[in-house]
């Protein structure tokens, strides 16, 4: 009798621009519309550098665009919070790396999140004041 192929489902990975939306959606319940300031003095945005490289590099590069930087940035009381938005299985390029290294040499945070729920708990965990409107992720 031939054996059957055995099927494991798997949850399918969620790609970075899908969770980079949920992230900032996140962020505008808890915190503010991006670039707005909360109540609590509170402000966040995200860069886009995904077409860093494009037709016309040293235009960027001459403006000081480096690669890696992180995707979004929230700023309390004068300390800047760097997010860096990866899939399940990413993982940080070489340019990123550095990028975090030199943020972390400053004394700003940085930190790696893959889904909304981390980037919650990190405003916790940085004790960033939030609505407290999301609850259970």
């Amino acid at each position: 009798m031939a054996r059957r192929a055995v099927f494991k489902l798997t949850a399918p990975i969620i790609r970075e621009p899908v969770l980079h939306k949920q992230i900032a959606d996140s962020l505008r319940i808890e915190l503010a519309p991006p670039g707005r300031v909360s109540l609590h003095g509170v402000t966040w945005w995200s860069v886009d550098m995904a077409a860093y490289a494009g037709t016309v590099p040293g235009i960027r590069t001459g403006r000081g665009c480096i690669a890696g930087v992180p995707d979004m940035i929230v700023l309390y009381r004068g300390t800047a919070f760097f997010l860096e938005v990866k899939a399940s299985d990413g993982i940080l390029s070489a340019a990123q790396q550095l990028v975090a290294v030199a943020i972390l040499i400053t004394g700003a945070h940085f930190a790696i999140v893959r889904n909304a729920s981390e980037a919650i708990a990190l405003l916790d965990e940085w004790e960033i004041p939030r609505a407290h409107r999301i609850r259970g992720l």
